[in-house]
């Protein structure tokens, strides 16, 4: 008996093994126990059986014990258990794709036949394996990869061990299986080396238990595998890292890339071939044009069963519960020489819920409700690919129709006339429609469009953290740099920005999908270009000078080791869609420094946009052809951007350039649009098809829009940490190309020196308001002195690690019809003075509070909580329905000690309400938190709800006893798809099925949300302030930097102050916050000429660049030496009316904490007028009053020195008299002449965009026209159509009444003859 069966072994695994024999085997039978030692496995049956990639070539397998234990009476609930002790793999990469034919071995295997009891133990096996060694060899490295305790086990469909018939699901129905199998183990360690350049440091990964859940859907006639699920779960991962390692790591990806995207160019479109017939939306559509009716639902509990778990593509996913990466910088040259980085550093990054999702083979027009733990609600993606594919089909179905007249006359045709069938009847010029063989093709076109197929890689994060780079010169707890806004100062506080804006649970911070497109045949045939969308939910960068240095110096490294390895340096050509979108993104600029003696200095400047949109396609939604047209006609409107005179200077760039231009009339296109398809047969259409035909459109002109942008400042004491406006909410947009795109379509041209590599257009069409006060200009000086030393080092680092010198070129250019800005100052009459922004002066006013006894949160899905008279409108986009899907509401309860618990038993009267606030204030202002989103008018209706409105999902926790608040919870239950059963682990979190409150807790936070809501918003400030308005009309700007220079030139066509010397604060704010809401541009308002012109150069002052490295750019003395600066002012024509007050307030509010460096300056004054008021009280008794003081100035020129000291001239040389008597009359003669050709210039300017606008108003109204003539005729043949369908009817009736008048005479003759 015993050699029976291992004759059978011998047989069966022969051809699987090598050295195979029966003194290898030992067997009890009646035990069912068997063990098999020292067997060498045949590389290539193995290679063909496991289906390796055609890259991979396995060559050696060994297994030194293998030992088997079969339960006979038990087979069909208890498993085989298969133990494997040491497995060891060889595996190395072909030079050249080997071929995937099937072997002659692998040909002789036999057919599996129809799925019964023998498959069932088959698939039921139950394996462990103690030790995996794998060896991968290539040209390029060696590594080594060993997996520990592995177990292959089979599951339930809800992943937990039971008997084995409860692990499959069958539907009869369909005649289809599932299988669910999960793979564990406890450790894996991989080790790479590099074969070629030895300097390169190992790669080391170690991680700890993980495990793979695996869904099989075979079909049970044959056993055929129709596809799979697989999810690798890993739970934690800490993994530090060296830029030596990071760049082994590429080179590693790097070299085996090729060979990888050769391979699967090959075998994806066999296998998407075999996929598409098995897709039910396919299914559905050959169904429907067989007319076949369509499949009912599955009525059956099996069948219900499975559908909840079914496969319907082949799907593999990662997912890993928290990630943790430590990036360090090794010694050498790759460092910044900032002094706090010479060092190197240390940079932390933290993510949690990481998951990566990809399906190979989807069908375009298919949808992804079956995708697992996928919300197409939740992102605006789908809508957003769906779009793209409805207008490829579109234009594609346009070039076909191009032969198809837009209107055939509905006449009747004579006996004689017959369709043409030359195909010089097709062309446009005879009035014929198709031919039949014409619309087989374009049948066959339309099916094979039905066939398009796509390759999706989805990527989501739930949350992360990017800390800020650590020096090992000084310890220092980890900060945050780039994170989710959900975060408080206070860890055990569960709420934050995310749960305030009522973000649904499934909404991750960061999703990105890569959509590529194919077809799964290698028939050539256009293809949408491939597509990459990113949407980020609410995240904060908070700025720092030193991470964002090593960042720089981080991936310039890597980028440089990259380049360094390849023969050629050039960019491969990528043509891609990119859509990127940021829902209330936010920007901090924070303080380096305490002062604590300054009460109303802020502590962080918060830049937040509502909705950002960044792209590189043109759409209608503000990114189209005539959204940069507009742009360009409004730089043309401005002098600054294409005059010669002052602040231009020859040699500066041109900011609007031809490749503007080009792109508003698609002459930059990659690529000739086909005009037509010739399409009279099919073997010319086919020679006329390509992959690219329709990649058509220049990728290289990125519009970034921002609606809108508004800042505050946050942390001033004095203000009770509430946000004070900076910025008033304003719409930009921006359109930029770069010459470093490397899929730029940009000409060299001759002159190209007037060309940057960057060009930026910044569009403002509405109100630019501003207001500012001393401690915050201070705030805005140290800030720009960590610009300035940021952009120093990084030109500096850049040149020293890529070893070249920098003449990178940069031109930003931006027209802003009106600028506001608002200088708020103290008021200068005695006896007004506000207490400087002291505690006391915030004073709360219980007009708007006086039925509160405490405050009430409640996230709403209807709108974002904004601050009291902010003038901001934040919501979210039309395509992005997060909102729809807010949180469950949930109330927040304060309880302070000085008020009892029996206040929120018992109903009060307001009198007692009104009590408890007026005592416990100061109270109530420390231990509230800035969270609340509105005041209630009462609390009553909170605390008492009616009987018929408590649900049973809801409980009220209630501890009067504990000195922490209490909050009120509402319990929120969410069913969880079949699918997603794949993505839960035991001890892992999961999706929250309570939503708890955040605990009001008393918190000493410098700062505050834009978004936040306190208590103080009531708390008004009852001090006074001093404000000056000045408003500058027509507000050109233009930077440009080249190399180490940089040059700012400002135009400003007028400038008209307003004054107000005495103002409430909360008033003032808000009349701020809605001056934008009604402004319109006032044409009158508007100067051909400009009043104001200035320019700052700041340019290298060292002979060479390599001294730079030698100073201490970081102290002002040695910035001082290495750069210089000059500023030049022209004023001209100008008249300002100010009060003496303004004047010296001016003066105190512009002055710096610090002795500035004096500033080389040129300022020529001509026609100038001043009219002071004198406001300020009198010193004397026996002052007479204020007299107003006219000053009038004709010419001054004016110069400063490097050592600070003011020269004031005639800006005219001296002459003798009798020439100056003569030429007395000439200035202004000279004078009026400058300015009519300044005038003349400017007026030929705009008559120019009115000439480019008015032939733009002409192709309208011609395409306005023809749309008129072609729905006429439409509508003539709609007539037609009517006409004939009654006439049609009319003759139906008719031949319907003659059938039976000729039925009644049939009669009547037949009665008659009998």
């Amino acid at each position: 008996m015993v050699s029976i069966i291992k004759n059978q072994l011998l047989k069966h695994l022969s051809r699987f093994t090598k050295n195979l024999s029966a003194d290898k085997i030992n067997l009890s039978t009646f035990k069912g126990e068997g063990e098999l030692t020292n067997l060498e496995l045949n590389e290539e049956v193995l290679t063909e059986l496991l289906e390796l990639p055609s890259w991979l070539r396995l060559t050696k397998a060994w297994c030194n014990k293998v030992s088997f234990r079969i339960p006979w009476t038990k087979l069909k609930n208890v498993p085989i258990h298969l133990s494997l002790d040491e497995v060891s793999i060889t595996v190395e990469t072909c030079e050249e794709l080997r071929s995937t034919s099937p072997q002659g071995n692998i040909s002789s295997y036999p057919n599996p036949g129809k799925y019964s009891f023998i498959h069932k133990v088959i698939d039921g096996i139950t394996v462990t394996v103690n030790t995996v060694n794998i060896l991968f060899n290539s040209p390029a490295f060696t590594a080594t990869l060993q997996i520990q305790r592995i177990t292959v086990e089979s599951v339930t469909p809800k992943f937990s061990r039971m008997e084995l018939p409860m692990t499959r699901l069958k539907n009869p129905e369909k005649g289809q299986l599932l299988i669910f199998k999960e793979l564990q183990w406890q450790t894996v360690r991989i080790e790479a080396k590099s074969t070629k350049d030895k300097n390169l440091t190992p790669l080391r990964l170690l991680t700890n238990q993980a495990r793979c859940r695996i869904t099989i859907k075979k079909r049970i006639s044959d056993c055929f595998i129709l596809g799979s699920r697989l999810v690798i779960i890993l739970d934690d991962l800490l993994w530090v890292l060296t830029d030596s390692q990071l760049k082994a790591a590429l080179h590693f990806l790097d070299s085996l890339s090729g060979l990888i995207q050769k391979a699967t160019q090959i075998t994806r479109k066999a296998k998407a071939a075999r996929k598409l017939h098995e897709l039910p939306e396919y299914q559905a559509q050959l169904a429907q044009e067989a007319r076949q009716s369509t499949p009912s639902k599955p009525t059956k509990t099996s069948s219900r069963m499975f559908a909840l778990y079914d496969v319907v593509e082949t799907s593999y996913h990662f997912m890993s519960n928290h990630i943790v990466l430590h990036l360090c910088d090794d010694p050498g040259e790759g460092r910044s020489i900032h002094p706090n980085l010479k060092d190197g550093g240390a940079l932390q990054i933290s993510v949690k819920k990481f998951q990566f999702d990809f399906y190979p083979y989807h069908l375009a027009i298919g949808d992804r409700k079956h995708w697992p733990t996928y919300n197409t609600t939740s992102v605006p993606h789908t809508m957003w690919q769906e779009q793209a594919l409805a207008s490829f089909k579109s234009k594609f179905m346009d070039l076909i129709d191009k032969h198809k007249v837009q209107h055939t006359p509905l006449t009747r045709a004579s006996k004689n006339q017959t369709e043409p069938s030359s195909p010089n009847a097709l062309s446009p010029d005879n009035k014929k429609t198709l031919s039949p063989s014409q619309k087989e093709i374009k049948r066959r076109l339309e099916l094979q469009l039905n066939k398009l197929m796509t390759t999706c890689v989805v990527m989501r994060v739930d949350d992360f953290s990017i800390y800020k780079v650590t020096t090992s010169g000084k310890k220092q707890s980890l900060k945050e740099f780039l994170c989710a806004q959900h975060k408080r100062r206070d860890k055990n506080s569960n709420s934050g920005d995310r749960t305030r804006m009522s973000l649904p649970k499934d909404a991750s911070i960061i999703h990105a999908e890569y959509i590529y497109y194919y077809y799964p045949s290698d028939v050539p045939f256009p293809l949408p270009a491939p597509k990459f969308y990113v949407q980020l939910n609410p995240i904060q960068i908070i700025f720092d000078l030193d991470t964002c240095l090593w960042l720089n110096s981080f991936g310039l490294n890597l980028y440089q080791s990259l380049i360094n390895s390849k023969n050629d340096a050039q960019s491969s050509y990528t043509y891609i869609d990119i859509k990127i979108e940021a829902i209330l993104p936010r920007l901090n600029f924070e303080s380096s420094a305490e002062y604590s003696n300054q009460r109303d200095r802020p502590k962080c400047l918060s830049m937040q946009v509502t909705r950002a949109t960044i792209t590189n396609v043109r759409t209608l939604e503000h990114s189209s052809r005539a959204d940069l047209a507009k742009c360009v006609d409004s730089f043309h409107m401005g002098s600054l951007f294409f005059g010669t005179e002052f602040p231009s200077q020859p040699g500066d760039f041109y900011i609007v350039t031809e490749k503007f231009l080009d792109h508003i009339s698609a002459t930059d296109n990659v690529r000739e649009a086909p005009k037509e398809l010739d399409i009279s047969c099919l073997e010319n259409l086919q020679k006329q098809l390509s992959r690219e035909l329709l990649w058509t459109e220049a990728k290289d002109v990125w519009c970034i829009y921002l609606d809108p942008v508004y800042g505050d400042f946050l942390g001033a004491h004095s203000d009770i940490n509430k946000p004070v406006p900076f910025l008033d909410a304003v719409p930009v947009t921006i359109w930029m190309h770069s010459n470093l795109d490397p899929n730029t379509t940009i000409k060299d041209k001759n002159g190209g020196n007037k060309n940057a590599d960057i060009h930026a257009l910044a569009y403002i069409s509405n109100l630019v308001s501003i207001q500012l006060n001393h401690y915050q200009y201070l705030f805005l000086l140290r800030l720009a002195d960590q610009a300035t030393e940021l952009a120093t080092f990084l030109s500096i680092d850049s040149d020293r690690i890529l070893k070249v010198e920098n003449n990178s070129s940069l031109a930003v250019g931006a027209l802003i019809p009106q600028l506001e800005v608002t200088f708020v100052m103290p008021p200068q009459s005695p006896g007004k003075e506000s207490s400087g922004g002291d505690g006391e002066s915030f004073v709360p006013d219980f007009s708007s509070i006086d039925d509160i006894t405490v405050g009430i949160l409640r996230n709403s899905n209807r709108s974002i909580p904004q601050m009291e008279c902010s003038g901001r409108s934040v919501s979210y986009s039309e395509n992005t329905t997060v909102l729809s899907q807010s949180l469950p509401e949930y109330v927040v309860i304060p309880q302070s000690e000085a008020i009892s618990a029996q206040v929120y038993q018992t109903n009060l009267h307001q009198t007692e309400q009104k009590n408890i606030i007026q005592n416990n204030i100061n109270v109530g202002l420390s231990s509230v938190k800035k969270g609340f989103s509105s005041l209630m008018s009462s609390i009553d209706s909170a605390l008492k709800p009616s009987p018929e409105d408590m649900s049973d999902t809801m409980s009220i926790r209630s501890d009067v006893s504990s000195d922490s608040e209490q909050i009120v919870m509402i319990n929120y239950e969410e069913d969880v798809r079949g699918v997603d059963y794949m993505f839960f682990v035991n001890g892992m979190p999961e999706l929250e099925r309570v939503e708890e409150a955040a605990e009001v807790i008393e918190e000493e936070s410098t700062m505050t949300s834009t978004s936040d809501h306190s208590l103080t918003s009531s708390c008004r400030r009852k001090d006074l302030v001093c404000i000056s308005t000045f408003k500058l009309n027509k507000v050109e700007f233009l930077q440009q930097t080249s190399g180490y220079s940089s040059s700012i030139k400002i135009q400003v066509g007028n400038i008209i102050t307003e004054e107000c010397g005495s103002i409430p604060w909360d008033e003032f704010q808000c009349k701020f916050s809605t001056r934008s809401r009604g402004w319109m541009e006032n044409p009158e308002n508007t100067s051909t000429t400009s009043k104001v012109r200035l320019r700052l150069d700041h340019k290298l002052a060292l002979p060479s660049v390599r001294m730079l490295t030698s100073l201490d750019l970081t102290k002002k003395d040695c910035m001082r030496k290495a750069f210089s600066d000059i500023l030049t002012v022209e004023v001209r024509d100008l008249s300002l009316d100010l009060n003496m007050s303004t004047a010296t307030g001016l003066a105190d509010l512009a002055e710096d904490e610090i002795i500035p460096i004096p500033l080389p300056m040129k300022a020529s004054i001509r026609n100038v007028k001043l009219h002071l008021v004198e406001d300020r009280p009198p010193v004397n008794i026996t002052s007479p009053g204020p007299v107003p003081i006219d000053l009038n100035i004709e010419e001054i020129f004016m110069t400063r020195n490097e050592d600070g000291v003011f020269n004031i001239m005639y800006n005219k040389p001296i002459i003798s008299e009798s020439s100056k008597n003569a030429r007395e009359n000439e200035p202004p003669n000279n004078d009026k002449i400058t300015n009519l050709i300044t005038d003349n210039e400017e007026l030929k300017r705009r008559l120019l965009a009115f000439e480019r606008v008015s032939e733009e108003n002409r192709s309208l109204r011609k395409a306005k026209e023809e749309t008129d003539l072609l729905r006429s005729k439409l509508k003539n043949a709609q007539d037609d159509i009517s006409r004939l369908l009654n006439e049609k009817k009319r003759l139906l009736d008719e031949l319907v009444s003659l059938r039976e008048q000729t039925a009644t005479n049939s009669g009547w003759q037949w009665n008659s003859k009998s």
